[in-house]
């Protein structure tokens, strides 16, 4: 190999090194978005009980999941598929 094979290797190790860099800190900081969110709510939750001085614990919420379908819809799919 020559030196300009080298000098390309090198650039795509490094290229390949920015790109896995850049999805690792993504995913980090988007957890980190999440759970401090979660816990946000949690020490709110919290610090209204303390203040209020209630003893029982607040009715949670049921949480909302995006996309969320019904396991068993109501009316079938009607469609044609063509040849499978």
């Amino acid at each position: 190999m020559t030196t300009k094979d080298y000098v390309y290797l090198g650039l795509f190790a490094l290229a390949s090194l920015v790109c896995y860099c850049h999805g690792f800190y993504a995913g980090v900081s988007r957890t980190a978005r999440i759970y401090d969110a979660l816990l946000k709510d949690e020490r709110e939750a919290d610090d209204s009980l303390r203040i209020a001085g209630e003893e029982t614990a607040p009715e949670v919420a049921p949480m909302h999941c995006r996309n969320a379908f019904p396991a068993f819809p109501g009316r079938e799919v009607r469609s044609d598929f063509g040849n499978n």
